[in-house]
């Protein structure tokens, strides 16, 4: 079954690289077949040129780049995960994300569990022998939050929905309609495939904060968008019953 690596970059040049290679490393290491689908957001420093070397070297590595909408504002991230699974191949895709924080030793249990049946499966920092790591205490508190409010109000049972990292059987997505363009794509995804019946699942992950680079990461900004995504979404499936 083939599996496709879809990773968002956007302005991560001293990062693209080195991931890249560390996602082909793991795959042919474990005899996957695969294909890693990096996709640059609207960079402006070399990320698309390191991309581009990337797909020069290896066969496997097939870039997508995002061009540049002057009406686009913000982070993107959300736009770029969906352009990027648009283009995978694989029945499996698993989003990692490009500033190196997500251990590739989970993307081996997140595959087992979506072989066992699982149609979505979560790294999960906050589930017993998974770890925030290094993570600010503030943005884990926040992210953990954001999970506990969607346990709350939609009954999601799993732990960790605000990190984007996790595997999908790609009919999943196919059947969605994902509308987020930021950061709030990882509950927005989470919550409509559990609402429309899909199962959920997890694995123990430990967390890395970036070692190179900014990050795009805004508490306020992201907080603000959760709040607006899960209001809509309990107005629309929770209060029109």
């Amino acid at each position: 079954m083939k599996v496709s690596f879809v990773i968002p970059f956007h302005n991560e040049e001293k990062n693209c690289i080195p991931m890249v290679e560390r996602v082909v490393k793991y795959a042919r290491r474990n005899h996957l077949i695969f294909e890693v689908i990096p996709v640059d957001d609207r960079s402006t420093d070399q990320t698309p040129i390191f991309l581009r070397s990337l797909f020069i070297k290896h066969s496997s590595v097939k870039p997508v780049f995002r061009k540049v909408d002057i009406e686009e504002r913000g982070n993107t991230m959300g736009k770029a995960l969906v352009a990027g699974t648009k283009k995978a191949k694989g029945k499996i895709v698993i989003w990692t994300m490009g500033d190196m924080a997500d251990d590739t030793k989970t993307y081996g249990e997140i595959i087992k569990k979506l072989n066992e049946g699982f149609d979505m499966v979560f790294g999960s920092r906050y589930m017993p022998g998974g770890s925030r790591g290094n993570l600010d205490r503030i943005k884990a508190f926040l992210s953990s939050w954001g999970t506990r409010l969607a346990q709350l109000l939609f009954g999601v049972e799993v732990h960790d929905i605000t990190n984007a990292f996790r595997g999908f059987k790609k009919s999943v997505f196919d059947q969605l309609q994902l509308d987020s363009s930021g950061f709030s794509i990882s509950p927005e995804f989470a919550i409509k495939a559990h609402l429309a019946g899909f199962r959920l699942g997890e694995v123990p992950t430990i967390y890395t904060n970036r070692v190179e680079g900014v990050s795009n990461f805004k508490l306020y900004k992201m907080t603000k968008s959760y709040l607006t995504l899960y209001w809509k979404l309990f107005c629309k499936y929770r209060l029109s019953f």
